[in-house]
């Protein structure tokens, strides 16, 4: 059964009608692109008028797929989707292309931003077509929080995540935590004293319930999706009992 499209191309006040022909457009869209039931223009499609606009032409013309030519997808995709779903159209059926970005604001040529346009427009219509329904689904996530680097970052993402309640493995590959701050006499701008900042946050990573420290390892292996990583870590030889050390040195001068 051949597809039902409504297709709506966007004037975004000047901001795209001031490069674009959008009018030409939608006319052409029309006419041109298969199973297209309806094609319109308007000042702001994302305004409630807008979205109303598409809401009821999804009831009254039974569309199936919506394309809109509008701006960037990360400002208003969400919102399309919406009036999609208001209509009880399924919200992954809606195909925004981005006619801001990609034509009006990087041309200065009218006829060449509007053939672009049509392009653009064109391309999302035949997409549409073959995207599946979709439905949200809950993910079970693994609390759990891996933070690579022991340098002052590493330190103050660690202690901000376990303060928080969550467990975290700190990954340094050096056989201490400090990083390059350790080495510093002082910070800039403000000449603070390195030290004075730093092992305070280096003595509450160590003794953190919710931290487990591991020094002189590295990250071999991830695998698995987010939410559900599974991490493969080197913890190297030192030959030495962490727990029993005093940190007296005499390992270093019998293994330099």
């Amino acid at each position: 059964m051949a597809e039902k499209l409504g297709i709506y191309v966007c004037h975004c006040g000047s901001n795209i009608a001031g490069m674009v022909d959008v009018e030409e457009v939608a006319r052409w869209a029309g006419k041109q692109i298969a199973d297209v039931v309806v094609s319109r223009d308007y000042k702001f499609m994302c305004s409630s008028l807008g979205q109303q606009m598409i809401e009821e032409d999804i009831r009254k013309l039974g569309l199936t797929r919506v394309v809109v030519a509008a701006c960037s997808p990360h400002l208003h995709e969400k919102t399309f989707r919406r009036a999609c779903a208001n209509a009880k159209l399924n919200p992954y059926l809606c195909q925004l292309t981005n006619i801001r970005e990609h034509c009006s604001w990087v041309s200065t040529d009218k006829e060449a931003a509007t053939a672009k346009a049509k392009a653009l427009v064109y391309a999302a219509a035949e997409r549409v077509k073959w995207q599946q329904p979709l439905e949200p689904m809950a993910v079970k996530v693994n609390p759990r929080t891996l933070v690579v680097g022991g340098g002052i970052a590493g330190l103050q993402a660690t202690l901000e995540l376990a303060d928080a309640g969550y467990d975290v493995y700190l990954v340094e590959r050096s056989p201490s935590i400090g990083g390059h701050m350790a080495q510093f006499d002082k910070t800039f701008p403000t000449l603070d004293c390195s030290a004075c900042i730093l092992t305070p946050k280096m003595s509450e990573v160590g003794q953190h319930e919710h931290v487990t420290l591991l020094t002189y390892s590295e990250l071999e292996e991830v695998t698995g999706s987010v939410g559900n990583f599974h991490v493969k870590i080197r913890k190297k030889a030192r030959y030495v009992d962490e727990d029993l050390c005093t940190g007296c040195g005499i390992c270093v001068e019998k293994c330099p």
